[in-house]
């Protein structure tokens, strides 16, 4: 009992302590914002716009030194790109915080099929250019490899969490027919994003006042762009490979709309969270299929037949839906 009373204790302090320091940040941000807009600004950019760092495994360090480098230059920022086998490309769009080599447990099945594999640095990510990125720069990046001038042929997309959300941004204004996986998506991004700031007691009328001058620049809406929004205008087929477990990107998210949309189907997992789901043999394995049988919608009876995948590691599962 006394250990419950003191937990009890302990959660409310937490609470008054987060409370106290939302309202002050939000004091701070606002006086700070009529005085030096600039500076709140800044402040707001390294905070929620700048992505983190972390260190290669050695596979990813592994490939990168067998690709083949190249750049593209996406918003004057040089963007670094690699290159895998030979063939039709499969192109790999990773999330935040993240690199491109972060998908590196699935190339070797693909270029073993005949396929190339491109991956990047998105902007102001791993060896790219750049401080500060966000959710339309990201897009612009996604959308280059579809410009006929690079000579890209991509026949395919696997992006995860932010990245698919560019993804979804891409597929909106490119229409390019290709296949499409989606992995952990971040559909409801502006929701999540604001939710962000709010959490953080940053006042709305600040970081309006950012994502408005951000549209501006690149030219889109952080309303109607929603990935949320732009899915359910695509006509072509995509699959979503999504964890029920996730806590960083709600998995509901992902099964409303594909309840409420013809061209989504829903592959389930279930104890792999946000980040194991990259790295998991059943999911890579689920994945290539998908790709190499044309993204199932040629074959509807093989997505009939595949009603459950057993997952002997550690007497976990993998449901699929669909």
């Amino acid at each position: 009992m006394a250990k419950k009373i003191f937990k009890m204790k302990s959660t409310s302090t937490n609470v008054r302590y987060k409370k106290a320091k939302q309202r002050g940040t939000h004091f701070l941000l606002t006086a700070l914002s009529r005085l030096a807009p600039n500076v709140t600004k800044e402040i707001l950019l390294k905070r929620f716009f700048k992505p983190l760092s972390y260190a290669l495994t050695p596979l990813e360090r592994q490939y990168l030194e067998k690709g083949t480098s190249f750049h593209i230059h996406v918003h004057e920022k040089k963007i670094r790109c690699w290159k895998w086998g030979h063939g039709p490309a499969i192109l790999f769009v990773h999330g935040w915080n993240g690199r491109g080599v972060n998908f590196a447990y699935f190339y070797k099945a693909l270029i073993d099929a005949g396929y190339s594999v491109i991956a990047y640095d998105a902007p102001a990510h791993g060896y790219s250019d750049g401080q500060f990125t966000n959710y339309f720069e990201l897009s612009d990046t996604v959308r280059a490899f579809f410009d006929p001038s690079h000579g890209f042929d991509i026949q395919g997309l696997i992006a995860y969490s932010m990245g698919a959300s560019a993804v979804i941004n891409c597929i909106s204004k490119e229409k390019p027919s290709i296949d499409a996986v989606l992995i952990a998506p971040a559909l409801k991004l502006k929701e999540l994003l604001f939710n962000h700031f709010n959490q953080h007691g940053v006042p709305k009328i600040v970081y309006q006042s950012l994502v408005a001058e951000m549209e501006r620049y690149y030219g889109y809406d952080v309303h109607q762009d929603n990935p949320y929004v732009l899915a359910k205008t695509i006509a072509s087929k995509m699959l979503i490979v999504h964890d029920k477990d996730d806590r960083t990107i709600p998995y509901m998210d992902s099964k409303i709309l594909s309840e409420k949309t013809d061209n989504v189907d829903l592959h389930t997992t279930e104890g792999l969270g946000h980040k194991r789901i990259l790295r998991d043999k059943a999911v890579v394995d689920f994945i290539t299929r998908y790709i190499f049988n044309g993204q199932l919608r040629r074959d509807d009876e093989l997505m009939k037949n595949i009603t459950l995948i057993d997952r002997k590691q550690k007497g976990k599962k993998i449901l699929c839906e669909g």
